[in-house]
This record gives C-alpha cells, structure tokens and sequence, in this order.
C-alpha cells in the first residue's frame, strides 16, 4: 500500500513540475489575445466540429460569437466512411472513418469602413481512424462508431486552436 502511495505521490509531482517547465497537457492551449473571439463562418453552428471547436476554445479561455473580428471559415468539409477489409464471407470488417476539410482565418479591423487587416492561407486538416465492425455487437458499434467521430471532431478543434497559437497573426 505504502508503494502504491509513494507511486501516486511521484506521478503527480513529475506532471506538476512538467506543467511548470512549458509542458502542458493536451487539452490545454493558451490562445493570443486576438484570438479569444472568435466567430465560425460556412458551416452550421449544430454541426460535431464546431460544437467540439466551442468547448475546447472555452477551455482555453476563449468564446466562440455569432460576430466576432477574428472569423475562421470552414470550407470542403468531407467526413465519411470507407471500407478497408473485408471478412472471409465477403462482408465489411473494418472501416476508416474520415474528417476532411480547410479553414482560413480572417482578422477584421477595429472600424466598419476598413477591411480585412490580415487573411492566412487555407488551412488544410486530415484526419481518419480504423473502425473494426462485427455484425454480431451492432448497436455497441454503432455507438463506438459516433464516439470515434466525436473524437475526430476534437481533435480537429484541438489542431486548430493549436495553429492560431502559433499563428504570425497573433500580435
């Protein structure tokens, strides 16, 4: 019991002396000023991308408005599933469940009349998981397959935000 404690003790220790030499877990991104507000453009605000794109900018201190100065507008989104290999019997067993689509950020300026200050080029993300399907355990596949796009849509929102902390716009 004693080591198992020591262990536990250890472990929390090494990840809080981690997080204060720059290393910092991965849900967390510490986004620029400018990039805090944030408006969503050519894509339904219901859709799993940008649900997931709200949550994790707000984890990361930010809010995601209907009008906003910095907008990042979605283009070419593709998600979908492809079979990649087949059973004995001829029949699906895995899938390769993909999220596909571009993004530019635009940053408006401060007064009606001026224009975009600063536009980046298209964005491109690419993102796909293998998906083993049995037949025999369908509605637990179902779910673990809307689970996994879930996931796809996170780490697309986590990939982004990434890319606007490292951004040149954010002065």
């Amino acid at each position: 019991m004693f080591k198992f404690k020591a262990t536990l003790l250890m472990s929390i220790l090494l990840l809080q002396a981690c997080s204060s030499n720059g290393f910092h877990l991965r849900s967390e991104v510490d986004l620029p000023k400018i990039y805090q507000r944030i408006q969503v453009d050519n894509i339904s605000y219901d859709h799993g991308l940008v649900k997931a794109f709200e949550l994790a900018l707000e984890e990361s201190g930010g809010q995601l408005l209907a009008k906003a100065s910095t907008i990042v507008k979605i283009n070419n989104i593709r998600e979908g599933k492809q079979t990649v290999a087949y059973t004995k019997a001829r029949k699906a067993r895995e899938y390769l469940l993909y999220l596909k689509f571009g993004y530019t950020i635009e940053i408006s300026g401060k007064n009606a009349s001026q224009k975009r200050e600063k536009e980046t080029k298209n964005q491109r993300i690419n993102l796909d998981r293998i998906f083993v399907y049995d037949a025999d355990f369908a509605l637990g596949k179902a779910e673990e397959e809307k689970q996994i796009r879930q996931e796809l849509y996170k780490e697309a929102a986590r990939l982004m935000l990434l890319k606007l902390q490292y951004s040149k716009n954010n002065t």
